[in-house]
């Protein structure tokens, strides 16, 4: 039993105020997510406003986060997260404010979701960079299925109980339960003692000579390359169906109260946390970048079933998507993490982030006008054709490069 526990992951009290604190914080954000589209409800907005909404959370991000994996490689990731976090306190506890005095208007919340999404723009660089620095080497693919189901389980926990709580108690409380999990991420990231000789520093650089090396480091390796370039494809064609499309898609074919839409949009979160915590049992030959180009492909297949109407095959659709992206996700953080060189992996992740990110907003604002054009049904067609299209590139682009660089 004694060594039981000093093997067992969570022993390491610096990562468990990580995940523990960081937990809060994500599953808040599934708070803010079912109150924020509830909101929009009540002030009279349509699929336009959901998308502008969205849009300004996430574009200061994106335009920041180049910026944000600079500051992590020259001062700490640990700073930079629990600064992050304490910010979006601030910014929700006024947003609230407004709210309690039904003072809100549409542009007012574009602006208190625009200074958030500057806070993420520091935040998800030092998020992904953190782990290296607080867990040992062999420790790293665990904790890193641990950390990346962080925000699957938040889209899964989150929902649901988000859709319980706006329902009984009102949009402010959603809004103020995501405020208070600010905090406490804050809280515990103080509390993280960092390895600093495992995550050093660079000081005596300059900042655009700094951006150029993260830049050189991605497009100099051709597999990490290729990943980004897949994953940006993913990003354009997933995230808007899933936070614009599918919201209104459910409540339009299957008439769904607040806490049964909160189901629905955690079935993607549960099945990427038992994807996550499935990958580290898989044999290291499943673990390679041809699974997860081959993950892609089928994701996209999977994700033409979403646009069946029945509630049931959406649900199942959904949680089959889940469970190959967490293992997907996974799969590439790891990989990044062990072959990017520590002084350099700020940088790096941001730019892995911006590949993730950078396509949102444009996926977002493209869903709000599709969703207007087109039948919701019809998204979900044209994000799960270019979705298996972005996982056969990846597999065309895997078979011609040498043997050499396909081993990982």
């Amino acid at each position: 039993m004694r060594r039981l526990f000093k093997n067992n992951l969570f022993s390491n009290k610096n990562f468990a105020y990580f995940f523990f604190g960081q937990s809060f914080s994500t599953i808040g954000d599934g708070f803010q997510q079912m109150a924020l589209i509830y909101l929009i409800f009540e002030m009279g907005g349509s699929g336009s406003q959901m998308a502008l909404s969205l849009f300004f959370s996430v574009f200061p991000r994106i335009l920041l986060l180049l910026v944000g994996g600079v500051a992590v490689d020259r001062l700490s990731a640990k700073q930079v997260i629990w600064i992050s976090d304490f910010a979006r306190f601030v910014i929700l506890t006024v947003l609230i404010s407004f709210l309690f005095f039904d003072a809100l208007s549409f542009p007012l919340l574009y602006l208190l979701l625009s200074l958030s999404g500057v806070a993420s723009g520091f935040f998800y660089p030092a998020f992904n960079t953190l782990v290296p620095s607080i867990v040992e080497t062999r420790d790293l693919e665990n904790a890193n299925a641990w950390v990346q189901s962080i925000s699957q389980t938040a889209i899964f926990i989150g929902p649901p109980l988000a859709g319980l709580v706006v329902g009984l108690y009102g949009i402010e409380v959603g809004f103020l339960i995501n405020a208070m999990s600010y905090l406490i991420g804050a809280i515990t990231g103080i509390k993280v003692s960092v390895n600093k000789e495992s995550s050093p520093k660079v000081k005596d650089s300059r900042i655009v000579k700094d951006f150029v090396d993260g830049f050189q480091q991605v497009w100099t390796t051709k597999w990490l390359r290729t990943v980004l370039l897949v994953d940006l494809v993913g990003g354009l064609v997933v995230v808007g169906p899933m936070q614009i499309a599918l919201p209104l898609y459910s409540k339009e074919s299957f008439d769904l109260a607040p806490s049964q839409m909160g189901f629905v949009l955690a079935a993607f979160g549960a099945g990427s946390v038992i994807g996550m915590m499935f990958v580290t049992k898989l044999h290291p030959k499943y673990k390679t970048l041809r699974s997860f180009y081959w993950l892609e492909l089928i994701q996209g297949l999977l994700l033409f079933l979403v646009a069946i109407p029945s509630v049931w095959v959406v649900l199942l659709s959904l949680a089959a998507i889940g469970i190959l992206n967490g293992i997907s996700s996974v799969i590439i953080i790891s990989k990044i993490q062990a072959y990017v060189p520590r002084a350099r992996l700020g940088r790096t992740m941001s730019i892995v982030s911006l590949a993730a990110f950078g396509a949102v907003p444009i996926s977002q604002l493209l869903t709000g006008w599709l969703s207007e054009t087109i039948p919701y049904a019809f998204v979900f067609v044209l994000a799960s054709t270019l979705l298996f299209l972005s996982g056969v590139m990846g597999l065309i682009v895997y078979n011609r490069q040498s043997s050499e660089e396909a081993v990982f």
